[in-house]
């Protein structure tokens, strides 16, 4: 575990903002329309966990989610490991949570944490197609069974105020020969932990797509059947607020719906700011990207959401004892199938405008905008109300993995030996804009 009180030296959000003033020297925010006004919030490191050798919890084997409590206690979930790695707000470690297996309360593929706001830890389990309930001491209490023929969630989990989940969801089902059937629309369930699930939001789905193809990549026992692959595909962003209110983002434009604890839209949020046209130099551009990034090891996908959506079919047995997922044959599989889906990628008339959407613990809504392949682009700062409280630069301030109380937040990273660790910051000044001190 690294340590450290450094304090990182950009300008403070609170100053950056406050400086927006108008007459008198009064302290203003603007609004959603107002031209791009650079911020570069200071944050405080707070602590490091992950190392190449050192005790088992702290050597990470793929870190798939972490998360905060409502004191600060982070969450990592440990994919490879099986187990859930609880560090205490002042960066020390406390206990593992579960381990890898199939008895009852252990996990088998776990991918996602989520926190319930009574303390409760849930783990998404792939393995045991449902989600594993755990206390905040790591008893186990439950497993809820998600339906595998009725809606899957296929985005993140976020919890509502009764302990209810949202998530962007798909039903996907295997026809009698063999070919993947997938619903049309792209759903917003909700989702009970007594396993049952209801729509709770149709999202908008587009202009039609006349493309239907599928492509297969099959190893063994395992077959992996993938839809056509498209680029800047649009987004699908969900995350929730404290009052249950939940933020969508759904389309081309510069737009974030907020709708209530019904499904029902009851505000929405733009700015002027207008879609890129896709030119054949963008198409060459994504393309060597993707590849680049495939070669390099990675899956060659879009990072925001992805180029395609994988649904597996295994023997009975498939699996046990590992991921059928790592065998070399499955690997090489997917890879080549991966370079033929990018050979014939779609392109969109039009990039859309945002590619990553959350909420924090103050209810600040962080937007990301697009960039132009292999770049990064710019960070919007709003408030449910409409207020812009100003824009992080592309070489600032990033989306966290997750977000805590207090301005916490924590980041996975990789360094040259490809060691993850995950590194929590504390956003200085935050204070200012939770209690609402800015008009």
């Amino acid at each position: 575990m690294r340590r450290s009180s450094r304090y990182i030296a950009f300008a403070a959000l609170a100053p950056v903002v406050l400086s927006v003033a108008g007459c008198g020297g009064e302290p203003a925010v603007r609004g959603l329309d107002s031209p791009d006004v650079t911020i570069a919030p200071a944050v405080d490191a707070v602590y490091s966990v992950g190392v190449l050798d050192g005790a088992q919890w702290e050597m990470f084997g793929r870190i798939g989610s972490v998360a905060f409590d409502a004191d600060g206690t982070l969450f990592i979930l440990d994919s490879d490991a099986g187990h859930v790695v609880v560090i205490d707000p002042e960066g020390e470690f406390v206990r593992t949570i579960s381990n890898k297996g199939e008895g009852p309360g252990e996990l088998r593929f776990p991918s996602s944490l989520i926190v319930f706001r009574d303390g409760r830890i849930g783990v998404r389990d792939f393995g045991n197609q449902g989600i594993a309930i755990f206390n905040r001491e790591g008893q186990f209490l439950e497993n809820v069974k998600i339906d595998p023929d009725g809606s899957s969630p296929s985005g993140q989990l976020h919890a509502m105020p009764d302990h209810s989940l949202v998530a962007a969801s798909s039903r996907m089902s295997f026809s009698e020969d063999g070919t993947l059937d997938r619903e049309e629309g792209r759903p917003i369930s909700r989702f009970g932990l007594d396993g049952t699930s209801t729509l709770f939001h149709e999202a908008w789905a587009g202009p039609p797509k006349t493309e239907t193809r599928t492509d297969e990549a099959e190893a063994g026992n395992v077959r992996i059947q993938v839809q056509a692959g498209e680029a800047f595909p649009l987004p699908l962003r969900v995350d929730v607020l404290r009052d249950g209110r939940v933020a969508i983002v759904d389309s081309v434009g510069y737009r974030v719906k907020l709708v209530d604890e019904t499904g029902a839209v009851v505000s929405t949020l733009e700015r002027p700011v207008p879609a890129v046209a896709v030119t054949p130099v963008i198409e060459a551009a994504e393309r060597e990207r993707r590849l680049a990034a495939l070669e390099s090891g990675g899956g060659g996908g879009s990072g925001g959401g992805g180029i395609m959506t994988v649904s597996i079919t295994a023997t009975v047995g498939a699996g046990r004892g590992g991921n059928p997922l790592d065998s070399e044959a499955m690997q090489e599989a997917m890879r080549k199938m991966r370079e033929d889906q990018i050979g014939d990628l779609r392109f969109p008339e039009e990039m859309p405008v945002i590619t990553n959407m959350a909420v924090d613990w103050s209810d600040r809504i962080w937007v990301q905008r697009s960039a132009l392949p292999g770049e990064t682009g710019p960070i919007d700062l709003l408030d449910a109300d409409g207020r812009y409280f100003g824009t992080l630069a592309p070489d600032g301030l990033r989306i966290p993995r997750a977000f805590g109380p207090g301005g916490l937040l924590a980041y996975i990273d990789r360094d040259d030996l490809d060691i993850q660790r995950v590194r929590v910051v504390r956003l200085a000044g935050d204070q200012l804009l939770e209690s609402g001190d800015t008009p």
